[in-house]
């Protein structure tokens, strides 16, 4: 069976997780590998098998051997390379967010649209074990009706990965047209579980400082679903003299999940901070404790890229796609406009030709519905069951 040929675009720290999913895969390969650094390039190109290395990205998306890209550069590159990849028919994948504006979401959108190719952007959280299982457990009705998630993130000053710092440099320019590299970049992760687990988001709320002036952190986020009375919450903590227990970044995350009848606790993702069972679940009588499931973090990024190959030969639909990825991207904007103004922000405000208007005159409107707003009566409360 030919395999399908994949050419990465940006070598760095996390491509090492993106390659372990074409390790011993019988349907497709990196083929072809690009950067700036010839010496980086090779590297990788003999470490991963590959047969082509190319500093100009340009040449190797114009290769007719690649079927498919994966764009693993810094986001602000990312509308450019796929308009550029779409041309010329490839599949893509690229690295989360997917863009820093929704106007660039909209021209990437528009660009793959009249394509037969797959267009997705990878979100290794949504294909990490212990959520996956979450997120079974609560489709199966084992909480009951979701009604509040909880997410821990903690980060520490050493531990994990050695990074060069270097490597940084780019994300402390985002720091400083204001898009965190906790909240904005890390946060895609936490804003796409949070709509993975429990959907749709209405509006935020968010307070983000930073103890150190860099850092985005410590950071209390919470927001509102569409559908239904479900609420989330999200804290950021940097600890600048804590040692994180982790095989890749210093930091580490958990989520709490709450229901009309059970609990769902996600006791870990990057880190190792806390032992025991990766995920756990109260059914209201009693705990269940799932400790076979895999839980190294770079799972995820494994699974994404066999969801990706999968889509490719057209098994299975792709997660997530361009325009899940927008959804993600908006929550995003609107937590970063909800810190620099200090208000909640309503998601689709950012939609709006007039944003404080919309906002405004909704607010208004629901003040009002809620001064009028009775509570349930006895009868109404006994044929619920909430009291006998």
């Amino acid at each position: 069976m030919e395999k399908i040929n994949v050419g990465f675009i940006g070598l760095g720290r996390i491509s090492d997780l993106h390659a372990l999913g074409y390790k011993d895969n019988k349907e497709a390969r990196i083929y072809a590998v690009s950067t700036r650094t010839e010496e980086t390039g090779l590297a990788k190109k003999n470490e991963w098998g590959a047969e082509k290395f190319y500093r100009d990205y340009r040449e190797m998306i114009a290769d007719p051997a690649i079927d498919a890209i994966e764009i693993l550069t810094p986001q602000k590159l990312h509308e450019t390379m796929v308009l550029e990849a779409a041309a010329a028919g490839k599949h893509i994948m690229v690295q989360k967010p997917m863009t820093i504006s929704l106007d660039s979401a909209d021209r990437m959108l528009a660009a793959v649209a009249d394509i037969d190719r797959v267009y997705k952007v990878i979100e290794n959280y949504i294909f990490y074990p212990p959520l996956q299982k979450a997120k079974e457990l609560i489709d199966s009705g084992a909480i009951g009706e979701p009604i509040n998630m909880r997410i821990k993130f903690i980060s520490g000053s050493s531990g994990g990965w050695d990074i060069d710092p270097k490597s940084w440099e780019w994300r402390m320019q985002e720091n400083i047209e204001g898009r965190g590299m906790q909240t904005f970049d890390h946060g895609h992760h936490m804003w796409c579980v949070a709509w993975y687990l429990m959907g749709d988001i209405d509006r935020v709320s968010a307070w983000i400082d930073s103890a150190d002036g860099i850092v985005d952190c410590p950071a209390n986020i919470i927001w509102k679903y569409k559908d239904g009375i479900k609420y989330g919450s999200c804290d950021y903590t940097h600890c600048w003299d804590m040692n994180m227990p982790s095989d890749y970044y210093a930091n580490d995350e958990w989520f709490e999940i709450t229901g009309s009848k059970g609990i769902i606790l996600v006791n870990r993702a990057t880190g190792q901070l806390r032992k025991g069972p990766a995920l756990s679940h109260f059914n209201g009588t009693k705990w269940n404790h799932y400790e076979d499931i895999e839980s190294d973090w770079s799972a995820g990024f494994r699974n994404a890229t066999y969801n990706f190959i999968s889509a490719i030969k057209g098994r299975e639909a792709p997660l997530l796609t361009g325009h899940e990825a927008r959804e993600i991207l908006k929550i995003a904007l609107a937590i970063i406009k909800s810190s620099q103004e200090r208000r909640e922000v309503y998601l689709d405000e950012l939609e709006q030709p007039d944003p404080e208007l919309y906002a405004s005159e909704r607010r208004k409107r629901e003040i009002q519905e809620a001064k009028g707003r009775k509570g349930l009566t006895i009868d109404e409360l006994k044929e619920k069951g909430r009291i006998l």
